[in-house]
């Protein structure tokens, strides 16, 4: 029986956010923390079961019934277009959750169900060569995440990267040898993006992109991504703040602001545009050269007036400038990552930072004041597959 594992990390924005909106560059990259999901397929079973440790719950799908929506979906849709899709699903998954009663799951629950549904159902739909392929064997799948949920690590996209993964490989679209080619990483990325139009509405497309793809990335709006050549993965310590917000309604917010003062806020998405291009030759050389000492300076000084243009924009928070201070004052340089006014920030680390003692009383004293804190690298690989031992 099938069974394997799908490793999807998670993305931090290193420059750019908000910009990006305006379709301004981005750099961002994949980190250290991320999303595992365990795939089991089940003998003589007629159930799809997700056990979704975030969220801390389970889901459940009847095959006889997801086969019947398969059915009826083919047959009110002949031309096998998926176009009609996550309406269809959002009225199944609504008649289910109303026909099994009791209270109505939360908001993030019903969002995770309408993206399975909507995933697996497009795979299957979608299928190389069996038109009326069916799903006959049930099965378990196990998601447990490193990464907080709501909190600009791309939380959603990694969920949805690994479970477009599964279902891709389930239906055949291609197996563990194959997936890393370059039109089935695009595939990927494609129906990530559509677990990311189920919890964001209209989604940039940088969070599927990037933890599909893996690395360091450029990225804007409407134009795709290059990845940078980088020599190796930044150390980053990664800080949460435990300050939970809604990304739609911060950029809503600095949308106000650049209707108000239009001409102040382009001045400042063409300054952020200018850092990015001058951080990607950084980041491309770092690694290789004696002089990263020099290099790894300026890249601190970009963090400091990337985050200086983000407060001018209004997405800081107390929790945010307290980490700030305490960073700044033990001589590390950070910025906040994602829409702000909350979630994480990202403090640089250098080389060797284990040796050095004002790290670890960096660490403590933010461990101290309540904030979580984890060490990782930001530019590491993208989504993988690999084999499940029982």
């Amino acid at each position: 029986m099938l069974k394997f594992q799908v490793h999807s990390p998670g993305k931090v924005i290193l420059h750019g956010e908000h910009a990006v909106v305006y379709h301004r560059p981005a750099l961002a990259a994949v980190v250290g923390l991320g999303t595992t999901l365990r795939f089991r397929q089940l003998e003589d079973s007629q159930v799809a079961s997700f056990q979704l440790e975030a969220l801390n719950c389970t889901l459940e799908i009847q095959l006889p019934e997801f086969n019947g929506f398969l059915a009826e979906f083919r047959s009110k849709y002949p031309s096998d277009s998926t176009a009609n899709l996550l309406e269809a699903v959002r009225a199944e998954v609504s008649k289910q959750l109303e026909r099994s009663g009791g209270n109505a799951p939360k908001q993030h629950t019903q969002r995770a169900f309408i993206s399975i549904y909507y995933l697996l159902a497009g795979a299957v739909l979608s299928a190389p060569g069996d038109k009326k392929l069916t799903l006959q064997t049930g099965f378990q799948v196990q998601v447990d995440s490193q990464l907080t949920v709501g909190a600009g690590l791309g939380s959603s996209a990694s969920f949805g990267a690994a479970l477009a993964t599964t279902f891709l490989i389930l239906a055949g679209h291609f197996d563990r040898d194959s997936y890393l080619s370059e039109a089935n990483q695009a595939l990927i990325s494609s129906w990530a993006y559509e677990s990311e139009r189920v919890n964001h509405g209209t989604p940039s497309g940088l969070d599927n992109t990037v933890c599909t793809y893996g690395g360091m990335l450029r990225y804007v709006k409407g134009q795709g991504f290059q990845s940078l050549k980088i020599q190796k993965p930044l150390n980053i310590l990664l800080v949460d703040s435990r300050v939970s917000r809604s990304t739609a309604d911060i950029v809503a917010k600095v949308r106000h602001l650049g209707d108000a003062f239009p001409q102040l806020i382009e001045a400042i998405w063409q300054a952020c545009e200018e850092l990015v291009a001058a951080a990607v030759p950084l980041y491309e050389s770092f690694g290789n050269a004696q002089d990263d000492s020099s290099k790894f300076e300026q890249l601190e000084r970009l963090f400091q007036i990337n985050n200086d243009l983000l407060k001018a924009i209004g997405v800081s928070h107390p929790k945010l400038e307290q980490i700030f201070t305490i960073a700044f004052k033990r001589g590390f340089f950070s910025k906040l990552t994602g829409a702000g006014a909350g979630g994480y920030v990202i403090v640089l680390l250098p080389e060797n930072y284990e040796c050095n003692e004002v790290y670890w009383k960096l660490k403590e004293e933010l461990e101290s004041a309540g904030f979580g804190v984890h060490v990782t690298t930001a530019g590491g690989e993208g989504l993988r597959v690999s084999s499940l031992d029982d």
